[in-house]
């Protein structure tokens, strides 16, 4: 949850952090795409090595370095000492997610429901961090309070992460290895020798998880693009911004929590192909409506239709890989990649043909991905499975 509260605090206040270091959004789409990169590759590594250490120790950990780099975010000043700051944070912030994606991921391995409801919580924390910044920001105090008072909710989850660690389930860190490898022979390695992206192809995954990241490019753009799209381009205010995304992320929620059972059933590829579907309708009304109620509502579906993507590719990912924990960490890396793809790239077309076009290259992605779904073949047996 705290890390959804982070999530939607940015989404409110990155026109303030625009304003305050006077960055164009070519630049802010710069930093964006350095420090979900930093993210998701520091997340991927130590996820790979929490085969070992169990995603216990792994959370708890990540979770306190996480709180104190909050706080140095929130209190820089100079523009250098901020960026290198939020990239910090945000790879201690990948790590969280990583963590907190395989242990969910696999004590819910065979329940996919209730995968998508942990989710919901995700959603719950978006869109109170939103309406928390908010109202901050609009009673007029600064964005900069936002992260260290976070940290201290941080702090407290840490604390009782470490507390709390319960025995790892069955299999959850990699077994000793058999025998050596023969040379030039992955087949016949054990899961645990292979590389994380051998591994993945030897499940099938390796295609899934470029569909996955294309998906992200578009959920990632509705969370920054969306809310800033709203902020500086309509002038629509803080509270119309703001509220756009808390209902997005209401709808997300209430859709995840009430729906899990029903999203359940659904194979990872419908998952992508409805999500899609909607993040491309709302993010197009957005783009083209003059009226800013309109436009809200639109991000408001693109919100929703994009929150559909995560958990239920997190739970075939996990079913279907030999190394759950490791998969689940290769499958966060890619989401972070496909942040990192798209947030110079659409900050590079709004400063060249207007913010409209960078929205409408999102809302064309997220076609792609339903494109991409329908010809990617799913694995025998890698379907959906009831609650």
């Amino acid at each position: 949850m705290v890390l959804g509260m982070f999530w939607g605090s940015w989404a409110v206040s990155i026109a303030d952090v625009q304003r305050s270091f006077h960055l164009s959004d070519g630049v802010l789409g710069l930093l964006l795409a350095v420090a979900i990169a930093v993210a998701g590759a520091t997340g991927a590594v130590v996820s790979h090595r929490g085969e070992r250490w169990g995603t216990g120790p792994m959370l708890a950990g990540s979770l306190a370095v996480w709180a104190v780099l909050l706080v140095g975010a929130g209190v820089a000043r100079p523009w250098p000492v901020f960026a290198v700051c939020f990239c910090a944070a945000e790879a201690a912030g990948g790590c969280v997610d990583a963590a907190m994606n395989a242990a969910a991921s696999r004590r819910l391995a065979g329940r996919p429901g209730a995968l998508v409801r942990f989710h919901s919580l995700f959603n719950t924390g978006a869109l109170t961090g939103a309406a928390l910044a908010g109202v901050v920001i609009g009673l007029g105090a600064s964005w900069r309070w936002l992260w260290p008072v976070l940290a201290a909710s941080v702090a407290g989850v840490a604390l009782w992460a470490h507390r709390t660690q319960s025995p790892e389930p069955p299999g959850a860190r990699a077994p000793a290895p058999l025998a050596d490898p023969g040379p030039g022979d992955p087949a016949i390695a054990p899961p645990g020798r292979l590389g994380p992206l051998t591994q993945l192809r030897a499940d099938g995954l390796l295609v899934f998880l470029g569909v996955f990241a294309l998906a992200e490019i578009a959920e990632g753009g509705v969370d920054t693009w969306g809310v800033l799209y709203l902020r500086t381009h309509l002038a629509s205010g803080i509270l119309l911004g703001a509220g756009a995304y808390v209902v997005g992320q209401a709808v997300a929620a209430t859709t995840r929590g009430a729906g899990g059972p029903l999203l359940g059933r659904l194979s990872a590829r419908w998952a992508l192909v409805l999500g899609g579907l909607l993040a491309t309708g709302g993010i197009l009304v957005e783009s083209l409506s003059p009226v800013a109620v309109a436009a809200a509502a639109g991000l408001a579906v693109g919100a929703a239709g994009a929150s559909l993507f995560w958990p239920l590719v997190m739970s075939q990912a996990t079913r279907q890989a030999t190394r759950a924990t490791s998969a689940v960490g290769a499958f966060t890396a890619a989401g972070y990649v496909g942040w990192v793809a798209g947030a110079p790239v659409v900050g590079w077309v709004s400063d060249t043909w207007g913010a409209a076009r960078g929205l409408q290259l999102l809302a064309a992605l997220a076609l792609s991905v339903v494109v991409a779904s329908f010809l990617r073949r799913d694995r025998p047996g890698a379907g959906a499975l009831p609650r």
